[in-house]
């Protein structure tokens, strides 16, 4: 049986959403706002149900066709059916009603999400399955484990898809492919661990990355993300700032050209070495450690910090984590964020605890999806973090 509805919003999810006859909520993958569809129920609940798009009735003048013709049947994009300005817009109301909604954050000052500079071939990381009657490789479908056999993949480059065609076939269940400086590889095959490293430059920086360790996916637009986070912060040469969650140390390297010191936290054994390697000369050091546990630190907790850089993975911020860090009370906090979700629950947190919230900057690094990468900036007024704070080491 379907039923036809009028979809009026995005949910963060990346589904359009409408309303039934009845009053309950439809979900609806790969439709869009303004748009009149058919649908068909595929799970009930009481106050909301799922459904699966029978038919685009009155479509929407952002609707276009996608690029890939696995779209809707592969696990990975959301709205290649989106024009990609429509995508950007989207993305910029997404934020402003996570901020809104989980945040209680009624007028954020949010600035238009930054396009990406590629559209499609930017993704410098694919993991591969392969098919169980060995008829390739390919992405799990959306919400199961049968796998979509591809050829190609239109938000990896050239390079990773030719690598594709060379990938055996048999004995092997898992492929992980990146992209470095020197071309692709395949970095872990499973039952296989061939752990190959490399580097990765943004701009002037060039990063060595461990097969295992996390990069940011969109090289182009990393380097945009690492500028826009100087930018905001303005760091000055006496500063000492605390990075947490560093990785590889992204931010790391470049904070430490700038300021007089920099003091990166991660966990990762893997890359906390390459964080290492990364910084060596430079003013900086990177501790292995969990934040929370970093942030309790005697040689930590008595220094004066100037600011934070803190991009924490998309669960967001621990609470006894953030806890420690609002009572350090450091001046300025830039919150890199993957989950606006997290972000407006963390933000909500910071602002009770008496920051403010300055700017807000979506950038898009995973276009034809409906993730966003956003840069927050906060800062508590000089007299309370004057007098909050610890002396000065």
């Amino acid at each position: 049986m379907t039923h036809e509805v009028t979809l009026t919003a995005l949910a963060p999810t990346g589904e359009a959403v409408g309303r039934l006859p009845d009053g309950r909520i439809a979900f609806v993958p790969f439709g869009l706002p303004g748009e009149r569809v058919a649908i068909r129920i595929t799970h009930e609940r009481r106050r909301f149900v799922r459904a699966a798009l029978h038919g685009v009735l009155c479509p929407s003048k952002a609707r276009v066709m996608p690029m890939c013709p696995h779209f809707t049947r592969c696990g990975g994009c959301d709205w290649q059916h989106i024009a990609y300005p429509a995508q950007v817009d989207f993305k910029t109301g997404l934020v402003r009603e996570q901020l809104h909604r989980l945040g209680g954050i009624a007028d954020p000052p949010l600035r238009p999400c930054v396009p990406a500079l590629h559209a499609f071939g930017y993704r410098n990381r694919i993991q591969l399955v392969a098919s169980d009657d060995s008829a390739g490789w390919g992405y799990r479908m959306r919400h199961t484990h049968t796998v979509t056999p591809i050829q190609a993949c239109p938000i990896a480059p050239p390079a990773l898809n030719t690598l594709i065609a060379t990938l055996p076939t048999a004995n092997v269940a898992f492929a992980d492919l990146r992209l470095f400086d020197d071309g692709p590889r395949v970095v872990g095959a499973h039952p296989h661990a061939l752990n190959t490293d490399g580097t990765i430059t943004l701009g002037r920086w060039r990063y060595f990355v461990p097969a295992e360790a996390f990069f940011q996916v969109n090289t182009a637009m990393a380097e945009v993300l690492v500028m826009e986070a100087l930018r905001v912060l303005d760091p000055q040469p006496t500063w000492r700032v605390l990075d947490l969650y560093c990785g590889v140390g992204l931010f790391t390297r470049p904070l430490a050209e700038r300021v007089a010191y920099v003091l990166g936290v991660e966990r990762d054994a893997a890359a906390v070495r390459a964080a290492h390697r990364n910084v060596a000369g430079l003013a900086a050091e990177v501790w292995a450690a969990d934040v929370g546990e970093a942030l309790a630190r005697p040689a930590l907790r008595r220094v004066r910090w100037d600011a934070v850089v803190l991009d924490p993975p998309r669960a967001g911020m621990a609470r006894l984590a953030l806890d420690r860090l609002i009572a350090l009370r450091v001046p300025r906090v830039v919150y890199v964020s993957c989950d606006p979700a997290t972000l407006a629950r963390d933000l909500r947190r910071l602002l009770d605890a008496g920051y403010a919230l300055e700017s807000v900057q979506p950038l898009d690094l995973f276009p034809q999806t409906r993730h966003v990468e956003v840069v927050a900036r906060l800062s508590l007024s000089d007299a309370r973090a004057q007098a909050s704070g610890p002396a000065r080491k």
